[in-house]
Protein backbone atom coordinates (compact mmCIF):
# COMPACT_ATOMS: atom_id res chain seq x y z
CA UNK A 1 0.00 0.00 0.00
CA UNK A 2 1.36 3.17 -1.27
CA UNK A 3 1.56 6.37 1.71
CA UNK A 4 -0.93 8.59 1.30
CA UNK A 5 0.38 12.25 -0.16
CA UNK A 6 -0.32 15.51 1.32
CA UNK A 7 -0.71 17.08 -1.81
CA UNK A 8 -3.86 14.26 -2.63
CA UNK A 9 -5.68 15.23 0.27
CA UNK A 10 -5.06 18.48 -0.44
CA UNK A 11 -6.69 18.62 -4.00
CA UNK A 12 -9.30 15.99 -2.59
CA UNK A 13 -10.69 18.90 -0.51
CA UNK A 14 -10.18 21.45 -2.64
CA UNK A 15 -12.38 19.35 -5.56
CA UNK A 16 -15.12 18.51 -2.99
CA UNK A 17 -15.14 22.12 -1.72
CA UNK A 18 -15.44 23.88 -5.01
CA UNK A 19 -17.88 21.16 -6.59
CA UNK A 20 -19.74 21.29 -3.13
CA UNK A 21 -19.93 25.07 -3.34
CA UNK A 22 -21.92 25.22 -6.64
CA UNK A 23 -24.28 22.40 -6.06
CA UNK A 24 -25.31 24.17 -2.68
CA UNK A 25 -25.90 27.17 -4.75
CA UNK A 26 -28.29 24.92 -7.42
CA UNK A 27 -29.87 23.69 -4.22
CA UNK A 28 -30.90 26.70 -2.84
CA UNK A 29 -31.47 28.29 -6.42
CA UNK A 30 -34.43 25.16 -6.96
CA UNK A 31 -35.62 26.06 -3.57
CA UNK A 32 -34.03 23.11 -1.44
CA UNK A 33 -32.83 24.34 2.28
CA UNK A 34 -29.00 25.39 2.93
CA UNK A 35 -27.42 22.17 4.12
CA UNK A 36 -25.90 22.65 7.60
CA UNK A 37 -24.03 20.36 9.60
CA UNK A 38 -25.36 18.50 12.53
CA UNK A 39 -24.11 18.01 16.11
CA UNK A 40 -24.02 14.48 15.22
CA UNK A 41 -20.97 15.14 12.80
CA UNK A 42 -19.32 17.39 15.35
CA UNK A 43 -19.31 14.24 17.90
CA UNK A 44 -18.10 11.66 15.34
CA UNK A 45 -15.58 12.85 13.59
CA UNK A 46 -13.32 13.40 16.74
CA UNK A 47 -14.67 10.19 18.30
CA UNK A 48 -13.52 8.38 14.90
CA UNK A 49 -10.19 10.45 15.32
CA UNK A 50 -9.67 9.15 18.72
CA UNK A 51 -10.53 5.63 18.16
CA UNK A 52 -7.94 5.75 15.34
CA UNK A 53 -5.27 7.15 17.76
CA UNK A 54 -6.17 4.57 20.20
CA UNK A 55 -5.30 1.54 17.78
CA UNK A 56 -1.99 3.71 17.37
CA UNK A 57 -0.88 2.26 21.06
CA UNK A 58 0.66 -1.21 20.43
CA UNK A 59 2.91 0.18 17.85
CA UNK A 60 4.14 3.10 20.25
CA UNK A 61 4.42 0.24 23.18
CA UNK A 62 6.37 -1.77 20.55
CA UNK A 63 8.63 1.10 19.65
CA UNK A 64 9.25 1.88 23.00
CA UNK A 65 10.79 -1.52 24.08
CA UNK A 66 12.52 -1.73 20.78
CA UNK A 67 14.30 1.88 21.65
CA UNK A 68 15.37 -0.34 24.81
CA UNK A 69 16.64 -3.16 23.51
CA UNK A 70 18.57 -1.34 21.37
CA UNK A 71 19.68 0.91 24.05
CA UNK A 72 20.97 -2.63 25.50
CA UNK A 73 18.12 -1.47 28.60
CA UNK A 74 15.66 -4.13 28.10
CA UNK A 75 14.76 -7.77 26.58
CA UNK A 76 13.91 -8.15 23.02
CA UNK A 77 10.05 -6.97 22.40
CA UNK A 78 7.31 -9.04 20.81
CA UNK A 79 6.70 -7.37 17.32
CA UNK A 80 2.81 -6.58 16.70
CA UNK A 81 0.87 -8.36 15.22
CA UNK A 82 0.83 -8.16 11.12
CA UNK A 83 -2.79 -7.83 10.64
CA UNK A 84 -3.44 -5.66 13.31
CA UNK A 85 -0.95 -3.44 11.65
CA UNK A 86 -1.79 -3.72 8.09
CA UNK A 87 -5.73 -3.15 9.89
CA UNK A 88 -4.14 -0.12 11.28
CA UNK A 89 -2.62 1.37 8.33
CA UNK A 90 -5.78 0.72 5.85
CA UNK A 91 -8.10 2.17 8.42
CA UNK A 92 -5.71 5.14 8.89
CA UNK A 93 -5.12 5.63 5.16
CA UNK A 94 -9.33 5.38 5.16
CA UNK A 95 -9.57 7.79 7.67
CA UNK A 96 -7.47 10.50 6.40
CA UNK A 97 -9.13 10.29 2.65
CA UNK A 98 -11.94 10.23 4.27
CA UNK A 99 -11.27 13.31 6.18
CA UNK A 100 -10.28 14.73 3.59
CA UNK A 101 -13.34 14.91 1.79
CA UNK A 102 -15.33 16.12 4.85
CA UNK A 103 -12.96 19.21 5.12
CA UNK A 104 -13.98 19.85 1.53
CA UNK A 105 -17.66 19.73 1.93
CA UNK A 106 -17.48 21.31 5.21
CA UNK A 107 -15.19 24.40 3.62
CA UNK A 108 -18.17 24.35 0.74
CA UNK A 109 -20.80 25.19 3.78
CA UNK A 110 -18.33 27.55 5.62
CA UNK A 111 -17.93 29.64 2.45
CA UNK A 112 -21.73 29.74 1.50
CA UNK A 113 -22.68 30.64 4.59
CA UNK A 114 -20.23 33.27 5.24
CA UNK A 115 -21.13 34.61 1.48
CA UNK A 116 -24.87 34.81 1.72
CA UNK A 117 -26.38 37.94 3.95
CA UNK A 118 -29.10 35.59 5.54
CA UNK A 119 -26.26 33.76 7.51
CA UNK A 120 -26.90 31.44 9.77
CA UNK A 121 -24.88 30.22 12.63
CA UNK A 122 -21.18 29.01 11.47
CA UNK A 123 -19.90 27.69 14.75
CA UNK A 124 -20.86 23.73 14.34
CA UNK A 125 -19.58 23.99 10.77
CA UNK A 126 -15.97 25.53 12.34
CA UNK A 127 -16.55 22.48 14.84
CA UNK A 128 -17.10 19.95 12.12
CA UNK A 129 -14.09 21.34 9.89
CA UNK A 130 -11.73 21.09 13.48
CA UNK A 131 -13.54 17.87 13.71
CA UNK A 132 -12.72 16.92 10.16
CA UNK A 133 -9.40 18.27 9.96
CA UNK A 134 -8.21 16.45 12.93
CA UNK A 135 -9.31 12.68 11.50
CA UNK A 136 -7.14 13.71 8.19
CA UNK A 137 -4.10 14.58 10.24
CA UNK A 138 -4.56 11.43 12.77
CA UNK A 139 -4.83 9.29 9.91
CA UNK A 140 -1.72 10.67 8.29
CA UNK A 141 0.36 10.18 11.46
CA UNK A 142 -1.14 6.50 11.93
CA UNK A 143 -0.08 5.45 8.48
CA UNK A 144 3.57 7.08 9.29
CA UNK A 145 3.86 5.36 12.58
CA UNK A 146 3.55 1.75 11.08
CA UNK A 147 6.23 2.82 8.33
CA UNK A 148 8.58 0.01 8.05
CA UNK A 149 11.88 2.27 8.90
CA UNK A 150 14.82 2.22 6.47
CA UNK A 151 17.80 -0.36 6.98
CA UNK A 152 20.57 1.49 9.71
CA UNK A 153 23.46 0.75 7.45
CA UNK A 154 22.28 2.01 4.10
CA UNK A 155 22.40 -1.20 1.96
CA UNK A 156 19.70 -2.54 -0.03
CA UNK A 157 18.63 -5.51 -0.30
Amino acid sequence: MKATKLSNLISIASAVAVVGYFAIQIMVGNGLPAPAIAINVVLVQPAIALILFLSVIPMLRYRSALKKFVDDKGPRPKPVDPIYAVRSVAFGKSVSLTGSIFVGWQLAVLFYQLLQPQSTGVLYVVLGLGGAISMTAVGLIVENLFRIPPDREGDEA
